[in-house]
């Protein structure tokens, strides 16, 4: 993937719509106007997802202040198969790009040959499912791979297995390249997201510097999928090097349900995005020269060599009877010698 100096943002509006596809609708609305890239939902069936008795996780239960099995919990934040087709649809219309989150082979398969998405989002839970991984083997779309929950070996084995062959080879705390070929062609093609799995993360573990460390490690484009409260993670984020920042999206934190406490709020998500395109434009392009705004102050910040006191005639010029004063409308200074 390439993102030249460009951040992808995506609304990551995820089960935020509670099952209903009016309010999916309304989120898709306000992350277009609020200038997001793109909205992720996630494509999963609770039957698929978890057993009957699977608990919910310590954040799930707080947030919605109620112990039921994750079954239950995620039973109502199921969307039907048409929507999916419908809210795509809507989303293109918004002119907004459409991305879900896959969990199982059914629905990378309904996602990649029904609905035909350009993007797949492995979730963070996903990265140890060699199932999931084995399936990406068949399909060509680009991927987006969450990191929450994993180690640098555990990323490099989900990689290869995606890559069918080798691509990274690990040595005790080492990892090195030795496909480069295929490699250039997983370049184009994965974007791996640094991300911290808790709703939401304390700012002690949200480890930013992991993502300049995964770009010099797997030499592939990094983002950050944010879970801290707030809009200051991700701009640290992109100054580390991420290319995609992903981030909750909500209309109300108040709304019922597992990550509406952890989300943004519409101005909240449009403040993140104007600081974020800030940024692309005072980063620049990296290289060092004079910016067309400087050029009308050289000649009066810079200096010339004049005289330091009065110069007899046929005296030598020497550092006694020269110096260097504003402007810088004559002689160099660098030429003195």
């Amino acid at each position: 993937m390439t993102y030249k100096n460009k951040i992808y943002i995506i609304a990551e509006i995820g089960v935020n719509h509670n099952g209903n596809i009016n309010l999916a609708k309304k989120l898709i609305i306000s992350a277009k106007k609020c200038g997001a890239d793109a909205v992720k939902f996630q494509n999963f069936t609770a039957d698929n997802l978890t057993t009957k008795n699977s608990k919910k996780a310590p954040y799930q239960i707080r947030n919605t202040r109620n112990k039921e099995t994750q079954h239950k919990m995620l039973k109502k934040l199921e969307l039907k198969k048409e929507d999916y087709f419908y809210l795509k649809k809507f989303s293109k219309k918004n002119k907004i790009e459409f991305i879900s989150s896959v969990f199982d082979e059914e629905s990378i398969d309904f996602l990649t040959k029904k609905l035909k998405v350009k993007f797949i989002k492995i979730p963070s839970g996903e990265i140890t499912n060699y199932l999931v991984l084995k399936k990406l083997q068949k399909i060509k779309n680009k991927i987006i791979l969450s990191t929450g929950m994993a180690n640098i070996r555990e990323i490099v084995e989900a990689i290869n297995i995606i890559s069918k062959k080798r691509i990274y080879k690990c040595q005790k705390k080492n990892i090195s390249i030795i496909n480069k070929k295929l490699h250039m062609k997983l370049k184009k093609r994965i974007t791996i997201l640094h991300c911290v799995t808790d709703y939401p993360v304390e700012e002690k573990f949200a480890n930013l510097s992991a993502i300049e460390k995964l770009s010099k490690t797997l030499s592939l484009d990094i983002g950050y999928s944010d879970h801290t409260l707030g809009i200051v993670a991700p701009l640290i984020a992109v100054s580390k090097g991420a290319k995609i920042i992903e981030k909750h999206f909500t209309l109300n934190n108040r709304l019922p349900g597992p990550d509406h406490k952890a989300s943004l709020e519409p101005s909240k998500f449009a403040k993140m995005v104007e600081y974020l395109r800030l940024f692309e434009i005072m980063n620049g392009n990296g290289n060092k020269v004079i910016q067309k705004c400087e050029k009308k102050n050289i000649k009066i910040a810079r200096k010339s060599i004049v005289a330091k006191k009065f110069i007899n005639k046929n005296e030598n010029f020497s550092f006694n009877n020269l110096t260097a004063k504003r402007p810088g409308t004559g002689i160099n200074p660098m030429k003195i010698e």
